[in-house]
């Protein structure tokens, strides 16, 4: 502690003061003179320092508004004063002029002494809390509104000439505004002080640009090393290949729908089949000569597969081929094994009397005419015991005249014949039953067996299209009656089933028909409208149904991306990927000025440009040949492809985003700490 004699009056003031400056001294020495001018006790205030020292070093820091805070907040205490110092302890610096202006004077020298006070006492603490200032209005300004933002801090144009004058531009800008605040007097030292600012700021805005590039590239290098892309799929191409995907094919958006639509496809799927982008670079690739074999070679035996694979998902969904001729043959066969069976039932019949039969007959065919007529004189004749006229009483003869009627009936078309002979047959098959016990249950074996056969050569028009189709109700009433058992049987029948089989056998055969030519494929199974599907999902569940279906629509993808690709003329698509190629095989154009001049320098210009072009054409061809490969990439190659690619993407939007965001808080950080730079501010 010290004494000081201020008007007479001693007073004491810390060992600090000594450490002020002249002016600082001054300020200081006529803030106590006035509290003894208003009844104080004369006693030197603290120095500014601690939490409050920081925060208004940080005030001051703001962008553009930082240097005139002392300025506002002294007019503010000087409003107030009137009001609020009679509140305020003695302890407090408070204002005594009995004026506005006289209040403002007093305010304005203790808000600069503070900061004089906080600068001297922590001068690298103080300049790096105003840059935190300054960064952190930057940014809070970027967010709130990001045109005004760019243009404060200069980080807008498109070309490096333009990006120069913008950050030049906002540095002076930004440096006048904050000079004219900074300045301290009258308007001749405010501009004095805001040109020199403003010349630094028009200086330092553009020095700043490789300091926030090289920022940038730190921060997207250790974020790389983080999210572990140093050994992604991506890393062994080429760093220009590489910069073409990222910049060109990994909008995150869509990379995420192309992701989606390969899962669906399945693991021979290719970015080509999914994405209109990756199409135009597998054609692109595909025009090249050094590059085709790579993407044609790989789309063609896939292609060879489309049949293994289509047989393999209907396998793995609706069962193996059942061939329907073989399940035939198997019924048949098992049908003459019942039909063996009718001799030891015959051996257990006991004679009986047919004649009402035969007298019913020879009613009907009095009555009938024509075809029908002689049909069923025929089977009453049958009825007869052998070159006699007499019926016989041998239920055996019945039998065999029965099996005659159902071969006529296999053929005939007259609808009285028909009628006539059925209503034969049933009388006859009345007097079976009553003296050959056992028959029906043979009967019933038989029949069900020929149900089964007959349902197996009507399942093949189910998924008939056009005016042969059978409706989807029709199929569902099939089903639903086919399964119920008749005559003696127990159980539900097989009829469905071989429906099933029978259809599934048409699946098959119309794959290995038609595989080669997907869209007839197509049409067969799927059909034009809803039906087929609906129809399968009866047979073998909707979900296993939409599977096959789905399954032949991925083919029918694949198949378009080989044809557009290796045979189509699809220019355009490929057009943008081959507009680059073409850009990186002209290489650099040799400038006139930079070669000898006379004969000797035109050859040694034709030499450099033709090493430069065979080095254009070999970067061309590698270009072509890394993104063409990721193309039509398939499994889990393709699969690391795409989260590569994705992730970049998403890392090429944040290094876009923090490009931007650096850039511009790396010059408003400058910027904000003009006021501490050496020999800016005195």
């Amino acid at each position: 502690m010290g004494t000081l004699t201020v008007n007479g009056v001693k007073v004491q003031v810390d060992d600090s003061f000594k450490t002020l400056s002249p002016e600082q001294q001054e300020a200081t020495v006529n803030e106590i003179a006035a509290q003894l001018a208003a009844g104080g006790k004369g006693n030197a205030p603290a120095r500014s320092g601690g939490v409050e020292g920081a925060v208004r070093s940080v005030a001051r820091g703001t962008l553009g508004i930082g240097s005139y805070l002392d300025e506002l907040n002294a007019a503010t205490n000087a409003t107030l004063a009137p009001l609020v110092d009679p509140l305020l302890p003695d302890g407090f610096e408070k204002l005594p002029g009995q004026t506005w202006g006289e209040r403002y004077d007093q305010a304005l020298n203790i808000q600069r002494r503070k900061d004089d006070e906080y600068d001297a006492d922590h001068p690298y603490l103080s300049t790096g809390l105003q840059i935190a200032g300054g960064v952190g209005s930057g940014g809070a300004l970027l967010k709130a509104a990001p045109v005004i933002g760019n243009y404060a801090l200069g980080n807008t144009g498109a070309s490096v000439g333009s990006r120069v004058a913008s950050a030049a531009g906002a540095g002076g800008g930004t440096g006048f505004v904050q000079g004219f605040g900074a300045g301290e007097g009258g308007g001749t030292q405010r501009l004095r002080q805001a040109g020199v600012e403003g010349t630094t700021g028009l200086v330092v805005g553009p020095a700043m640009m490789p300091v926030a590039a090289g920022a940038n590239k730190l921060a997207s290098k250790l974020a790389r090393s983080i999210l572990g892309e140093s050994n992604d799929a991506l890393s062994s191409v080429t760093d220009q290949a590489r910069r073409y995907v990222v910049d060109e094919l990994s909008d995150p958006s869509k990379v995420s729908r192309y992701r989606d639509s390969l899962e669906k496809l399945g693991p021979e799927a290719m970015l080509a089949d999914v994405s209109p982008e990756w199409l135009g670079v597998a054609r692109g690739a595909a025009a090249r000569p050094g590059t085709r074999g790579l993407i044609v070679d790989p789309l063609n035996e896939r292609s060879s597969l489309a049949n293994a694979r289509l047989r393999a998902d209907v396998a793995d969904n609706l069962g193996p081929d059942p061939v329907p001729s073989r399940v035939d043959r198997s019924l048949a066969a098992y049908q003459d094994q019942v039909r063996r069976r009718y001799g030891p039932v015959m051996a257990e019949r006991s004679n009986y009397d047919f004649m009402p039969i035969a007298d019913a007959l020879d009613d009907e065919i009095q009555r009938l005419r024509g075809p029908a007529q002689r049909q069923l004189r025929n089977v009453r004749q049958m009825l007869n015991v052998n070159g006699q006229d007499l019926v016989t009483t041998d239920p055996a003869i019945a039998f065999e005249t029965r099996q005659a009627i159902d071969g006529i009936l296999e053929t005939e078309q007259n609808p009285k014949v028909i009628s006539g002979l059925t209503e034969a047959r049933q009388m006859i098959d009345d007097g079976l039953r009553s003296s050959v016990p056992r028959i029906k249950e043979v009967d019933a074996q038989f029949a069900e067996i020929a149900r089964q056969r007959e349902a197996l050569g009507e399942g093949r028009s189910v998924m008939n299209n056009g005016a042969t189709a059978i409706r989807p109700s029709e199929l569902d009433d099939a089903l639903r009656q086919g399964a119920l058992p008749q005559g003696e049987m127990i159980g539900p029948s097989g009829v469905p089933l071989r429906i099933q089989q029978s259809s599934l056998g048409e699946i098959y055969r119309a794959i290995g028909t038609e595989a080669n030519d997907l869209n007839a494929l197509r049409k067969t199974v799927r059909g034009e409208g809803d039906w087929n599907r609906e129809k399968l999902g009866m047979l073998f569940g909707q979900d296993r149904a939409d599977n096959v279906l789905n399954s032949i629509d991925r083919e029918n993808v694949f198949s378009d991306t080989a044809n557009r690709v290796t045979r189509g003329s699809d220019t355009a698509m490929g057009s943008r990927f081959n507009q680059f190629l073409d850009e990186v095989s002209k290489g650099q154009e040799i400038p006139s000025d930079a070669t000898l001049t006379g004969t000797a320098g035109k050859l040694f210009k034709s030499i450099l440009k033709r090493i430069v072009q065979g080095n254009g054409d070999a970067n061309a061809g590698k270009l072509a040949e890394d993104i063409g490969r990721l193309s039509v990439a398939t499994g889990s190659t393709r699969d690391q492809i795409v989260e590569a690619i994705l992730r970049r993407g998403q890392q090429n939007v944040l290094d876009q985003q923090r490009m931007s965001t650096v850039r511009a808080l790396t010059r408003s950080g400058g910027l904000a700490g003009y006021s501490s730079l050496p020999g800016v501010r005195n």
